[in-house]
């Protein structure tokens, strides 16, 4: 049984999926904000993980604030 033109691509997809899932299970914005800093220091991008840390430390200092207003 031979692999379809796509399988790699399928395969890549997954692969990025199950390394970013955990993200997502904290959170559908802070998620994406603390993976964009844990990777981009990983992979020596500390500049644009600084980014995203001042991104998700901003957002974590106006979330409750916009619940208060939502009350």
């Amino acid at each position: 049984m031979s692999d379809g033109p796509n399988s790699g691509l399928k395969n890549e997809r997954l692969a990025r999926a199950a390394r970013l899932a955990p993200f997502f299970l904290i959170g559908p914005i802070s998620g994406p904000f603390l993976a964009g800093v844990l990777l981009n220091f990983r992979d020596g991008r500390p500049v644009l993980g600084s980014l995203y840390a001042v991104a998700l430390g901003l957002y974590l200092m106006i979330l409750p604030i916009m619940a208060v207003k939502l009350l």
